[in-house]
């Protein structure tokens, strides 16, 4: 069965063979696009899309579970006690660099804590630490010492409807 998909999607995908965007790896094929590569492998009597971006690997039609995890990258900020009042000055440089990643489609979503409003969140998908790292170091906030402290951790995600 999985033989005969395997036919029609060289037959179909030849060109995308020879340009580099289709590869056939280990019985699978690979479909990369910027910052995301998908995986087209058997799955019991058909054919599953896999995204191995670096929001993790999972079927891109289920939702989350152990087999089928997403990696978000989590950001947290402690600000200082009195942030409402300093940042109007930077807020419009924070929200801006934040809304550039989203606009790439790297920044799930992102906001302050509230009851107390003592530091935010950021979630991401696809970066590497280090481009999260470079977002802090130009952040308004960080630049003029409303965020006391920050860290980036990695986030497995298994339930869920996977939707982000």
């Amino acid at each position: 069965f999985f033989d005969q998909y395997t036919r029609l999607i060289e037959m179909g995908f030849r060109k995308l063979l020879a340009l580099g965007v289709l590869s056939q790896q280990t019985g699978a094929f690979l479909i990369s696009t910027p910052g995301v590569v998908r995986t087209i492998v058997p799955a019991g009597t058909g054919m599953r899309l896999r995204d191995r971006s670096a929001a993790g690997v999972r079927t891109m039609s289920s939702a989350l579970s152990p087999e089928n995890p997403a990696l978000i990258k989590l950001l947290s900020y402690d600000y200082v006690p009195d942030i409402l009042e300093k940042r109007v000055p930077h807020r419009a440089g924070h929200i801006g660099g934040a809304k550039k990643l989203e606009e790439s489609g790297h920044l799930i979503m992102a906001g302050a804590l509230a009851n107390p409003v003592d530091g935010a969140m950021f979630l991401f998908k696809g970066l590497e630490d280090v481009d999260i790292q470079k977002f802090v170091e130009a952040d308004p906030y960080v630049v003029h010492g409303l965020v006391t402290a920050w860290k980036i951790r990695d986030w497995t995600a298994v339930v869920g409807t996977g939707q982000l």
